[in-house]
């Protein structure tokens, strides 16, 4: 047996075979690449390109929204202020209205109490005059009855005296 050759060795000690496996290979590569770019990557990268487009538009509109809200919340803020200084204004014309009401049922009850008054006191001034005409005809009869008792009195005592001196 001859020593093998130098070429022979190398061939053996080769991991891969180079021949016509390495071309079909990578044409099957990019076969495969093709396909799946045409069939599932740009399918899918048009439907993501639509859903940002799509998330962006709808945040755009948040963004129109939020300026819309603020006006509508300072348009209620306004209209709440307005309803609030109504309400403010209701309520003083009606509590000065009450407050007339009051002050006017006031001075009728204090006109009808001063001529209830006045009508008492006449009343005690003619119960005041009556009692003094009856205690004026009761001292006349009373200063009578002394006098007329003095005098019996003195009468009888100048009597008395006279009976006594004589």
């Amino acid at each position: 047996m001859a020593p093998p050759s130098f070429a022979e060795e190398i061939e053996k000690a080769s991991l891969f075979d180079f021949n016509l496996t390495l071309p079909i290979i990578m044409t099957e590569f990019l076969v495969l690449m093709f396909a799946l770019d045409k069939i599932y990557f740009s399918p899918l990268g048009k439907f993501m390109d639509e859903r940002d487009g799509a998330i962006k538009e709808k945040l755009n509109s948040v963004e129109d929204t939020s300026t819309e809200v603020k006006q509508l919340e300072d348009q209620s803020a306004s209209i709440m202020k307005a309803a609030r200084a109504e309400i403010s204004a209701a309520l003083n014309k009606m509590k000065k209205e009450t407050q007339l009401e009051v002050e006017q049922k006031i001075g009728e009850g204090r006109k009808k109490v001063e001529s209830e008054l006045q009508e008492a006191l006449a009343s005690l001034d003619k119960q005041k005059e009556e009692t003094i005409k009856s205690l004026d005809s009761q001292i006349a009869a009373l200063s009578d009855d002394i006098v007329n008792k003095f005098w019996r009195q003195f009468l009888c005592f100048s009597v008395l005296h006279k009976i006594l001196k004589g």
